[in-house]
């Protein structure tokens, strides 16, 4: 299935948004990557919520353009397409965010823009 994610750009090469891989953040090409799969919890400590973790995309190329806007720091991010298995749904996210256990970045689709 192709699906969407939002990556850090840094001297050409991707990273993810938040926590690292295997000691690392960053994210190669065409390259399936493992997921490590664990209870985590997203929030603060009066919200948090508990979900299997997992890479974070989305379905929808325009809902990943509108997801940008909830980033405050500006940053070289883009938009990348990949290929994603074991998808699941993020039940307690607010927006279309799904969860995967296995991912291979195809193509860097597009800059994204704050505003």
């Amino acid at each position: 299935m192709i699906a969407y994610r939002i990556c850090e750009r840094n001297d050409g090469k991707l990273h993810t948004l938040f926590h690292a891989l295997n000691g690392t953040r960053e994210l190669p090409m065409n390259e399936w990557l493992t997921a490590d799969i664990k209870e985590v919890c997203d929030g603060s400590r009066k919200t948090s919520k508990m979900y299997t973790s997992g890479f974070h995309v989305l379905r929808d190329i325009d809902d990943c353009r509108k997801f940008v806007k909830k980033f405050r720091r500006e940053r070289d991010l883009v938009l990348v397409e990949c290929e994603v298995t074991g998808i699941r749904d993020k039940a307690h996210s607010t927006s279309n965010v799904l969860v995967t256990d296995r991912m291979k970045l195809t193509k860097v689709v597009e800059k994204l823009h704050f505003t």
